[in-house]
């Protein structure tokens, strides 16, 4: 059970690392995932396959591939993407959603990527650029090491918040508000998360797990989240009106 998946990438001729039992090339994430790809790219050339756990997964550095799957064929035959399940309140999340689901979303966010919509957004990442460079610009005036992944987490909070939901967090400046805690408590996820990896080995159990209610997510950040989106389209509705 622990390595019969893995002559799948052998058998159709694909290199790749050699997977452990159960774990596949898991492990090897522990260098950091980044660190790892450009490993295997530089070992294996532009397509190599690993196994996260007992799944096979084929990793792409070809343009023209990349370019067919996520546009070409992206429609048609790539409409779904990997779905671990226990997803609580965001199993219809646009990265989640799956086939006649996803396409319905997919219909109606698309007019919001129009070239007008992006030049209406340009002005809003403009100002958070503008805050993003006076926060670094002060880091380094104080003679301060800075955390460039913290202040561009806090960057790009911010743009999604604005053009998104029209809600100004401002979180480079105020990184104890609610959204940017809950945010954070969100993506705040382990790959050796024990949930995870449950479902990862036994992806039989997830059905079951899902019934029992149990999320990859803390429920108090998802209650939050839900709560403020539906004030939020509250008060659009009432404006509108």
């Amino acid at each position: 059970y622990g390595y019969w998946p893995h002559s799948v990438f052998k058998r159709l001729g694909v290199p790749g690392p050699k997977p452990v039992p159960f774990f596949g090339n898991m492990l090897e994430y522990r260098k950091g995932m980044h660190h790892f790809d450009m490993e295997c790219f530089q070992k294996y050339g532009r397509v190599w396959g690993i196994y996260d756990a007992r799944q096979p997964a084929l990793c792409i550095m070809d343009t023209e591939i990349i370019r067919t799957v996520l546009i070409k064929e992206c429609y048609s035959l790539f409409t779904n993407r990997r779905n671990f399940r226990l997803n609580g309140p965001l199993y219809d999340a646009l990265n989640i959603a799956e086939d006649e689901i996803w396409r319905r979303i997919r219909s109606v966010l698309s007019p919001s990527f129009t070239s007008s919509r992006l030049k209406e957004m340009f002005g809003i990442m403009k100002s958070h650029s503008r805050s993003l460079v006076e926060n670094l610009q002060k880091t380094s005036e104080r003679g301060e090491s800075a955390d460039i992944k913290e202040f561009f987490g806090a960057y790009s909070m911010d743009v999604v918040t604005s053009t998104a939901f029209s809600v100004d967090i401002d979180s480079l400046n105020n990184p104890k508000d609610p959204f940017v805690s809950n945010i954070k408590k969100m993506l705040k996820f382990s790959l050796f998360n024990p949930l995870f990896l449950a479902v990862l080995l036994f992806p039989f159990i997830g059905p079951v797990l899902e019934k029992m209610d149990l999320a990859f997510f803390p429920t108090a950040v998802t209650d939050f989240f839900y709560a403020s989106l539906q004030k939020i389209k509250s008060e659009r509705v009432a404006q509108d009106h």
